[in-house]
């Protein structure tokens, strides 16, 4: 557990991993240089439970606390936990149990927000291509759910020339060098949500950082299925904002192979994230309407008709990504694109 002026929930994320159903831990914290309360509180629980080893230091960053703490670990396995989480008691149980069951090296779970209005249920991806397909869109794993084998990570570590989503990164190369990934279906953390907002600039940095790793992974399966690459070009305009300037052709052959090499929830995934971005470039794609209908008929479930409804409307009147219309149609949940 990295803390950095964590005082206001600390202490409920500390007592929800002491309170684990599975005892035979220790909890590693190591404090970042805060400057208010945390270190007391901290001082406290040290001296109240032996399980818990606490570093001090001055300020550094994420990413270099989390290998710190992960070069001090000793079990076979390492969990990470957030200081304004609250792990409900049976986590550890349950993803040991499900690691030795799936034999699997990394795991997360489901997770409940709460802390504002925000208290939907994240339903995280199960099996292992299901995980490595989601990791072509985004984050497939919630941080602070994660537990992992202690040899894997002592290896790759996390790389501070990605802080702020050095996660993805290291998920992403976790999956290139052949991790095998799972989530247990069921809700074992509480993800607190604050009111505080990302500032403009870190919310640029992210997204930018996260378009070079998602392109990363996006090469990487291209040329593990012998896909072309110049389609993944065209792909991440889309994400990038530039529609009118896509060949959709493309697009569209790059999702055609995509979609046919997979099953199941795998392809229920790239389906999924396929239509997304179709209904960002709807507005200066008039064929985006026939081209979707063409690909749910072939990899779909059922007629779609209320998907080719909601696309021919932002075609016909032009509803574009960075429009206020769009932001409002994505906050209300009128269409089930983001």
């Amino acid at each position: 557990m990295p803390v950095y002026n964590g005082e206001q929930y600390l202490a409920e994320a500390i007592e929800s991993i002491l309170a684990q159903t599975f005892n035979n831990f220790e909890l590693i914290i190591i404090d970042d240089g805060s400057t208010d309360a945390s270190l007391e509180v901290l001082r406290v629980y040290e001296k109240r439970d032996s399980r818990i080893r606490l570093i001090t230091r001055e300020n550094r960053n994420l990413a270099t606390t989390l290998n710190d703490i992960v070069s001090l670990a000793r079990g076979k396995w390492l969990a990470r936990m957030d200081q304004d989480d609250i792990a409900l008691p049976q986590r550890f149980e349950r993803q040991l149990q499900w690691l030795q069951q799936t034999e699997a090296d990394i795991t997360g779970s489901w997770v409940q927000r709460f802390g504002t209005s925000d208290r939907r249920l994240v339903r995280l991806r199960q099996t292992d291509d299901a995980i490595k397909m989601e990791l072509l869109f985004c984050s497939p794993f919630a941080h602070p759910s994660i537990m992992m084998r202690t040899t894997l990570i002592k290896q790759l570590c996390y790389d501070n020339t990605w802080e702020k989503v050095e996660d993805y990164d290291l998920w992403e190369r976790a999956a290139r060098a052949g991790w095998k990934m799972t989530n247990v279906p069921e809700v074992l953390l509480l993800y607190r949500i604050h009111d505080t907002q990302i500032s403009t600039k870190t919310a640029n940095s992210q997204q930018q950082l996260t378009q070079l790793i998602r392109q990363r992974y996006w090469e990487f399966v291209c040329y593990s299925m012998d896909l072309d690459p110049k389609c993944v070009d065209e792909l991440m305009k889309i994400f990038k904002f530039s529609p009118s300037s896509i060949n959709m052709d493309a697009v569209d052959a790059l999702f055609t192979k995509l979609l046919y090499s997979r099953q199941g929830e795998s392809r229920v995934i790239i389906f999924d994230h396929m239509t997304r971005l179709y209904f960002r470039v709807a507005a200066s794609n008039p064929t985006v309407v026939f081209r979707w209908g063409r690909l749910n008929r072939d990899y779909g479930k059922g007629l779609g008709l209320s998907t080719k409804f909601q696309l021919m409307i932002f075609s016909l009147l032009r509803i574009h990504v960075d429009g206020v219309l769009f932001r409002q149609l994505k906050k209300f949940h009128v269409w089930k694109a983001s």
